[in-house]
């Protein structure tokens, strides 16, 4: 089942409760990370560990769109990107159709989209299992070279809110290993 993220939705919730009279707004919330680790001939040739967060607003007022973002989820760079939305809907062009989404009544299907296991899987043991594959690839013909060994994860946790009456929170992670190889025989390869 997807989980949904009380802090995340808080803060989006509190943008949207921002609204002035004939606004329509949407606050998108976000924060994750990503690991990426790249093996070549056992050794670690690549290793990357980085977490990003964010904030998107979208302000919809007499048919024209202003939107606006920041890389922070700080309280004074919220009201920024708040002003910011705002001030850009002045340069926005007028389109009649121009709206938010309404809640459409549908249920949600409950989703397990996140691993606690994943989640607590130690970065040591990533770099390892990234050595393995490589170990294994290279053991199953003698003709098999291995290009690189790679290892990637991520996780994200997001909210939206709207003036218009949607609001969700959820979060995610996934992880993939992958090896690319070539095979040489004689002089084809």
């Amino acid at each position: 089942m997807s989980v949904g993220v009380p802090e995340l939705q808080k803060l989006a919730d509190s943008v949207v409760e921002q609204a002035k009279p004939g606004e329509q707004v949407e606050a998108y919330v976000s924060r994750g990370g990503e690991t990426s680790v790249r093996v070549y001939e056992g050794e670690l040739e690549h290793f990357v560990s980085a977490q990003s967060e964010g904030v998107g607003i979208r302000i919809i007022k007499d048919g024209r769109t202003g939107f606006a973002y920041a890389g922070t989820l700080e309280p004074s760079a919220i009201a920024e990107v708040l002003a910011e939305a705002r001030d850009n809907i002045q340069f926005g062009t007028v389109d009649q159709w121009a709206g938010l989404a309404h809640p459409d009544g549908v249920a949600q299907i409950p989703q397990k989209f996140w691993d606690e296991e994943l989640a607590n899987y130690p970065t040591d043991k990533k770099i390892e299992i990234t050595k393995e594959l490589e170990k294994l690839t290279l053991a199953a013909d003698a003709r098999v070279r291995a290009e690189q060994s790679n290892y990637e994860d991520g996780w994200a946790e997001t909210a939206v809110s709207t003036t218009t009456g949607i609001r969700e929170s959820g979060r995610g992670n996934s992880c993939y290993v992958s090896v690319a190889t070539l095979a040489d025989d004689g002089d084809e390869a």
